[in-house]
């Protein structure tokens, strides 16, 4: 793409200030590109999805969160604006209170003019905090410094955040930038075959000392061992899906759970969020455009949806484990460089399936890294040697349960350490991120 790209994490045992200042200055460009894509003050009110914040808390969250944290860590003094660093901070979220959602839903949010003031002003303070604080190396979890790390990687996450909301936006409310690229589409799709995958011992976890950031969730270790399993060979396609949804897959109980059927009844389901009805055929939803459905590339779900195709496809089918999603793209820890994935933006939306050689892992199975978000089957759980980090103890802890899924891999707009190997992520089966699937069958011996 010929517009701002993604850069590499610093490493944080062998970095200067400057890597560090290029690293806050492209995630801050990053974010800027896509909050001036909304068109007219107005949109930033609105709310494109309600299991999320309307469009100026993330106008302001992000530069927000830098301060707080620095101000937590003695590392910053005097406060910018005490009002906006309490309102930009707390978020709408289906695990607080109602009662507290509630009083934010309510909040009279400041005008768009004074939030995109306050942001500059903190983009000038965090800047010249860098270029005047010592780098004293290496940086880890227990360093002041872990606090500005954690705030350029937390940008990176919203990143992708404000993209998923600006993709639910009516399209009279966005305007493309003129240098953004869609990923071709081939018209046609590849036979999705089972491939076999062997079986092996897998380790999962990040190193306490490894040389980049890590939110608290990817520490610790767990070895697995994991039986041979078939997997198709790329994500289910648009194509695939078509034929779920038109089988009357949204009208049959039997493919959902009781949960699931709840959501698809009360909120009228029909197919998936970004397909548009058009004339009896189906629209994508793009970033900023409404284009022909491109029938090969990976079909975009929540969880509820990516279990009932697999219902519906029977034969014991089902979603990849995180211990089979390790064997089948990892070899022996042996993984190619993040370019070589759609990942950091190198398009501006997903692409067809098996289209990058270069994205094909070594058990012979595409786009496991990158593209789109694969949903799995476990439930957010600690490895062995968890700790919460104090600077953000709610960030992993609180959705130890049964009602936040998996997904590893990464999407097209996945940049900084959450491209990287190690990232664990997590949401609820309803919420939609750009996130797809593949299926998986055991091997019957």
């Amino acid at each position: 793409m010929k517009l701002i790209q993604s850069i590499h994490p610093p490493q944080l045992d062998n970095c200067d200030r400057q890597s560090i200042l290029n690293y806050f200055d492209n995630a801050w460009q990053l974010e800027n590109l896509l909050l001036q894509t909304l068109v007219g003050e107005d949109t930033f009110y609105l709310n494109p999805d309600p299991l999320r914040n309307p469009l100026i808390f993330y106008l302001g969250h992000s530069a927000v969160f830098y301060i707080n944290k620095l101000i937590r860590v003695g590392l910053l003094e005097t406060r910018l604006h005490p009002e906006y660093e309490i309102l930009f901070e707390i978020g709408v979220d289906p695990e607080k209170p109602e009662e507290l959602n509630q009083a934010i839903a309510h909040l009279e949010w400041p005008q768009v003019a004074e939030v995109w003031e306050y942001r500059q002003k903190a983009y000038e303070v965090i800047s010249q905090f860098i270029q005047t604080t010592a780098i004293d190396l290496p940086i880890r979890p227990d360093h002041p410094l872990w606090a500005l790390i954690m705030g350029l990687e937390h940008q990176r996450i919203h990143i992708e955040t404000s993209s998923m909301l600006i993709r639910q936006l009516p399209i009279s409310r966005v305007k493309r930038p003129e240098n953004w690229e869609y990923a071709p589409c081939n018209g046609y799709t590849p036979q999705n075959e089972m491939v076999e995958v062997s079986g092996g011992v897998v380790k999962i976890g990040k190193a306490f000392d490894d040389h980049t950031y890590g939110w608290d969730i990817d520490y610790g270790d767990r070895t697995v061992e994991v039986a041979p399993f078939l997997a198709s060979k790329y994500l289910i396609t648009n194509a695939e899906f078509w034929y779920f949804v038109k089988a009357g897959g949204y009208e049959q109980p039997d493919y959902w759970d009781a949960e699931s059927w709840s959501w698809v009844t009360e909120n009228n389901i029909k197919h998936p969020k970004f397909w548009l009805p058009a004339n009896g055929n189906y629209k994508y939803r793009a970033m900023f455009d409404e284009i022909d459905l491109p029938l090969d590339w990976p079909v975009e779900v929540n969880h509820y949806e990516a279990m009932a195709y697999c219902r519906w496809r029977g034969e014991n089918t089902r979603l990849m484990s995180e211990s089979e999603y390790h064997l089948a793209t990892y070899d022996n820890g042996l993984i190619a460089d993040v370019d070589s994935y759609n990942l950091n933006l190198k398009f501006g939306s997903p692409t067809p399936v098996g289209m990058l050689e270069t994205a094909k892992s070594y058990s012979g199975l595409y786009d496991l890294r990158g593209n789109v978000w694969e949903w799995l089957s476990d439930h957010l759980n600690p490895l062995t040697g968890y700790q919460p980090h104090y600077l953000y103890a709610d960030n992993s802890a609180i959705f130890f349960d049964t009602q936040h899924y998996m997904m590893l891999g990464g999407c097209w707009i996945t940049n900084g350490t959450e491209a990287l190997k190690y990232y664990r992520n997590w949401f609820r089966p309803n919420f939609y991120q750009h996130a797809g699937f593949r299926i998986v069958q055991d091997i019957n011996n």
